[in-house]
């Protein structure tokens, strides 16, 4: 198809002015920018560093297309931090693709992959409101989602609980729509909250769980599968059953029969159970000893024992709880097992109550081996291997018990 001179000259202009969008956005003091886009901009024009042009100065029917040139999270990014005389130029028809997309990139860009869909919101307007009027309601809600996502926090801890909602959902990821950004009236109410509890109200809105397909969350409860809808309690300081080192106000301790190191640890073992309940995983090892001395039981203890946050230890993500008996969760994700898999290492240590009311390590140890990867089971074996050791980890795959 024949171009005119004029519309490569504006598309020139396009690329110029983005390119000094990117040089300006890469010195910024907040240290945002894209330096590889401003890389990518210099190596494209032979390594020279081209002069951007005004944002007016650009042809009309180009503009639009800026939208299609920010192909990543941080390009958007520099984009918004334009300045004010820039961002007054730009118009509705530009600055709704860009919102658009940005929402799209916005849950990988946090740190939970595909795990999480972001819908663009639909408003029911009324057939009487200009068409105007109806882009910048689309913008001024685009702009409240992509505020939330952003100023939410630290979403990346959720991405385990999520892999397992996904399983649970038929391997479908979790859409948010409406409702899930309508939880909080307000953006004071929403950072009043905390951290987790904000995240979490967001993502389990409209979840539904086992054969009957109830909520998973009535307001502040969650369904356990053993004893219904329960209402955990967050503790303001540091648990004695926790090392104090590990406290962190934005996912504190959490009680609810018993004291799980965190929120988020709440939910994993919540969903663990309702992952077996409904055959997503099976129990492909199991293993227990009464010998606290033997090596292997000892071995179970070093790993209880052991710094949740010790990656070169686990390379994958730890929930506990305790008091009474130590439970510990060792989740494998995708990243681990390969696309829409996940293994599960429950190391438990038994407890015995003393008079005085205090805890002690009982003799039990066990050993649960929970995938969702089909026999024989090789990936599982492998990190199972990898972090129980050959000797635990030999005897719990040949299933040799020490009672």
């Amino acid at each position: 198809m024949n171009q005119s001179p004029g519309c490569f000259t504006g598309m020139s202009s396009a690329w110029r002015w983005l390119t000094g969008l990117f040089t300006m956005s890469a010195a910024a003091p907040d240290g945002a920018g894209t330096c590889s886009t401003s890389s990518a901009a210099s190596a494209a024009n032979g390594g020279n560093q081209r002069e951007g042009v005004s944002f007016a100065a650009l042809p009309a029917e180009v503009t639009p297309a800026i939208a299609e040139c920010l192909s990543s999270y941080a390009d958007l990014c520099a984009f918004r931090r334009i300045d004010k005389g820039r961002h007054g130029t730009l118009t509705p028809t530009v600055l709704l693709p860009i919102l658009q997309r940005l929402l799209v990139v916005l849950p990988s860009a946090v740190g939970l992959g595909s795990l999480v869909v972001c819908l663009i919101p639909q408003l029911p307007l009324p057939e009487a409101l200009s068409h105007g009027c109806c882009i910048t309601a689309l913008i001024k809600e685009l702009s409240r989602r992509l505020w939330m996502m952003e100023r939410g926090g630290s979403w990346a801890r959720w991405k385990p609980v999520l892999e397992m909602l996904y399983l649970l959902r038929g391997k479908r990821p979790l859409v948010l729509g409406d409702d899930n950004f309508g939880v909080f009236g307000s953006r004071a109410a929403f950072m009043r909250e905390t951290e987790t509890i904000r995240q979490w109200k967001m993502l389990s809105w409209g979840v539904t769980i086992g054969s009957h397909q109830r909520p998973l969350m009535d307001g502040d409860k969650i369904r356990d599968r053993s004893f219904g809808y329960r209402l955990p309690t967050l503790l303001t300081k540091p648990s004695p059953h926790f090392p104090h080192d590990t406290f962190d106000p934005a996912d504190p301790p959490t009680d609810d029969c018993g004291t799980y190191a965190t929120y988020t640890s709440m939910a994993a073992f919540v969903l663990r159970g309702w992952l077996g309940d409904g055959g997503h995983t099976s129990c492909a090892r199991y293993w227990l000893s009464d010998r606290f001395t033997s090596a292997a039981s000892r071995r179970v203890s070093e790993l209880l024992a052991a710094p949740p946050s010790d990656v070169a230890q686990w390379g994958a993500t730890v929930f506990d709880k305790r008091p009474g008996w130590h439970y510990r969760l060792v989740v494998f994700g995708s990243e681990a097992m390969g696309e829409g898999d996940m293994a599960v290492i429950e190391l438990t240590a038994s407890g015995d109550l003393t008079d005085s009311g205090d805890w002690t390590m009982g003799a039990w140890r066990l050993v649960h081996i929970y995938t969702t990867e089909s026999a024989p089971h090789d990936q599982t074996r492998s990190v199972v291997m990898r972090v129980l050791g050959d000797h635990l980890g030999g005897m719990v795959w040949r299933r040799e018990r020490e009672t």
